[in-house]
């Protein structure tokens, strides 16, 4: 958190203390109630002097009015915010110019961007600070420099105010989590330089309650198309399946993978608790989501140290994993016995099936724990070479370390590696992109170039570069954060059948195309980005539009 914050907010404690030190019933204050950082309290009132005049008087009042003005700015730009306080008409008229800002975050304006605020001022900062619609836009769209700027709020426009990285936006969510979700270091990076807090949850109706920025970044990392096409996410081994495990930490190792690991390791470098969010993981069967996260945040889980000071030699945070599963493995086996029923029974299968989860974890955790450094230096320094030479290497660096993967690892004959066929409007992106994902019939990518190499790379991409890449490997249909929402937005490339998922049920019986006739009802399908959605014949282009600008609408007011 930058010094001047700090300040901001001490200062703010100070007068709360120096205001409320007696009560008006003369009862000590120092178990008064904590106050809300949306309206702290206010700053002591000046005493007049016994001479002053009404014009000192005057001057007085009004310095007190500024020091109320800068206490309130202060704890509402630094503090923890949630719910969301911004009005509902504040939050109607900042949907009239989301669409002119949008143009001119895509181009990352801050001049165009001062302009519009200075003409909309009214809707786009509300009770002294920047309303969280505004920042979550910019996150939104990666406009950098125009987050900054609200960030700082430096500019004479903004007469001291400035966005609040902890507050909480209508839809139930913090920054942060749209900022794991774009899948941008960058972004991530300048919000926890401004004191964005990694260990705040989601919460509120239209969103999934309980979620961490590292859990978005984690289940959006496991809609990646690689691990989709190649891997069953919600898979129960039923038996002993370490080729599973083999094909798993292969596929994460690919160069496509980087961009995503990357947002991982660096949420959970900030995240509190990371062993136990692995280890929540891991009981509930999550394999790739626990792959994910041993794999990206390896170094700070090496770096995990049990809390018991009666300890003399913590174990590292791989131990500790350890014991916790034979624990769970052995306390599965002592159930056996008491079991009255035969081995073709329901609850010994159950059993079974749950020992073979944590005995698959195992093999995932001691393989990340041996070979996880050798694993993170050659994803970092390779990624100018085809799929079957990386497959070949990361077999390579396993059986080293004592994991021979004979057998278990993946056939590139068979392995699944085409991304979304998503047009491109920009043809020098185009040109960098399609030389290298572009594969071969033997599943085999090319060798990359010095442009590709910026997309996937150890460089990070730019901002189109990066999200070229995501439309290219992440379903954003199908968000973690926006699974509630009514109202999904798809693009041309959308599977038709993730899009058939999401068609209203109606009432009355028959089939969706005749309800869709018969009501008149169409689900909302728009095309991110501007561009147009293939349309199938019964859905007609005029009408669909208007029905999903009448749906938003509707819910804006409803909200």
């Amino acid at each position: 958190m930058p010094m001047q914050t700090v300040e901001k907010t001490n200062a703010v404690k100070v007068a709360h203390s120096e205001d409320n030190s007696e009560n008006t019933d003369g009862s000590d204050s120092s178990d008064a109630v904590e106050w809300d950082p949306w309206n702290p309290p206010y700053p002591p009132r000046p005493a007049f002097p016994p001479t002053a005049d009404f014009m000192t008087k005057m001057q007085l009042i009004k310095q007190h009015g500024f020091r109320i003005q800068a206490a309130l700015a202060a704890s509402r730009s630094t503090n923890i915010i949630a719910p969301d306080r911004t009005p509902q008409v504040v939050l109607g008229n900042f949907c009239k110019i989301s669409g002119e800002l949008e143009l001119i975050l895509k181009r990352d304006s801050v001049r165009s961007f001062l302009r519009l605020y200075k003409e909309n001022v009214d809707c786009m900062a509300w009770g002294y600070i920047i309303t969280p619609q505004t920042l979550n836009l910019i996150i939104a769209r990666n406009a950098l420099r125009c987050a900054k700027l609200v960030l700082e709020g430096k500019a004479p426009a903004f007469c001291q105010m400035r966005a609040n990285p902890n507050c909480m936006t209508s839809s139930g969510y913090f920054p942060l989590h749209q900022a794991a979700e774009n899948f941008s270091v960058d972004m991530i990076k300048l919000l926890l330089r401004y004191g964005a807090s990694a260990n705040l949850r989601t919460s509120g109706e239209k969103v999934i309650e309980g979620l961490l920025p590292l859990h978005v970044a984690i289940e959006d990392t496991c809609m990646h198309k690689y691990l989709e096409d190649n891997l069953l996410t919600d898979q129960k081994h039923k038996q002993v399946d370490f080729g599973f495990i083999y094909k798993l930490v292969h596929l994460l190792c690919l160069p496509e993978m980087k961009i995503f690991l990357a947002t991982t390791r660096l949420l959970a470098d900030y995240t509190d608790n990371l062993l136990d969010e692995l280890w929540n993981y891991i009981k509930e069967g999550k394999l790739v989501h626990a792959a994910i996260l041993l794999l990206a945040a390896q170094r700070r889980i090496r770096t995990c140290a049990s809390s018991n000071r009666n300890i003399k030699h913590n174990p590292s945070g791989f131990t500790i994993i350890k014991d916790r599963i034979m624990g769970f493995i052995v306390s599965i086996e002592t159930e056996w016995p008491g079991l009255t029923s035969g081995r073709n029974s329901k609850a010994y299968r159950q059993l079974e099936e749950k020992r073979m989860l944590f005995c698959n974890a195992l093999v995932l955790n001691s393989m990340i724990s041996e070979a996880g450094e050798a694993l993170d230096e050659y994803i970092q320094t390779h990624s100018e070479v085809s799929h079957r030479e990386i497959l070949e290497s990361v077999s390579s660096i396993l059986k080293d370390h004592g994991f021979d993967s004979a057998g278990k690892g993946i056939n590139i004959g068979e392995l699944k590696c085409c991304p979304y066929d998503c047009e491109e409007p920009d043809s020098l992106l185009k040109s960098k992109h399609e030389k290298y994902f572009m594969t071969e019939a033997g599943g085999e990518s090319p060798n990359l170039n010095v442009e590709a190499k910026n997309a996937v790379g150890y460089k990070p991409p730019s901002r189109w570069e990066l999200q070229k890449t995501k439309d290219m490997f992440f379903p954003i249909w199908r968000s973690v954060l926006r699974s509630r929402c009514t109202v999904k937005v798809f693009p041309s490339y959308a599977p038709m059948k993730d899009y058939e998922q999401f068609m209203p049920k109606l009432s009355t019986g028959g089939s969706s195309e005749n309800k869709l006739k018969d009501k008149g009802s169409f689900p909302v399908h728009v095309g991110l980005f501007g561009k147009n959605s293939q349309l199938t014949s019964i859905h007609q282009s005029r009408r669909l539009f208007g029905t999903a600008a009448f749906t938003l609408l509707k819910m804006l007011k409803r909200a």
